[in-house]
């Protein structure tokens, strides 16, 4: 049997490292809303877009998203950079096919699971490049 100590060290590792991935998702979501903003400025201002073009961009928008989602969630729990960044842009994935699914859009297996592999990829790749900065040390 552990200790009650044990116990709340455990659940307080677990929360914070929920509270970075739920606060680096958030990034990830407010980074992939101003790109989308800046993209239909100018969808408006060019008139036309060929409609075959929209899933790439908005894939490459929310891998765009999950790279910085997995760079703030590191950025904030600051060990563990591949798996940290890679459950951050599940959880975006998530949040994506979510609102996605909620607006009646056609649900596409094979493109969904590439979405998938690209948001966690690049949630990856966020928290390697975050966890292996160098932090610079300021001398007075």
């Amino acid at each position: 049997m552990r200790k009650h100590n044990e116990m709340n060290v455990n659940n307080s590792e677990t929360v914070k490292i929920i509270q970075a991935i739920l606060i680096g998702c958030s990034f990830g979501i407010i980074c992939c809303a101003v790109l989308l903003s800046i993209c239909s400025m100018l969808f408006v201002k060019l008139g036309t877009l060929p409609t075959s073009y929209l899933p790439l961009i908005t894939t490459f928008i929310g891998a765009v998203g999950a790279f910085f989602a997995g760079y703030f969630t590191v950025k904030m729990h600051k060990k563990n950079g591949m798996l940290m960044g890679m459950l951050s842009g599940l959880l975006l994935f998530t949040a994506v096919a979510i609102s996605s699914l909620s607006k009646g859009m056609d649900f596409d297996i094979v493109s969904a699971i590439i979405k998938l592999l690209v948001f966690s990829v690049m949630g990856a790749i966020g928290g390697i490049i975050r966890v292996n900065k160098k932090v610079k040390v300021k001398r007075y």
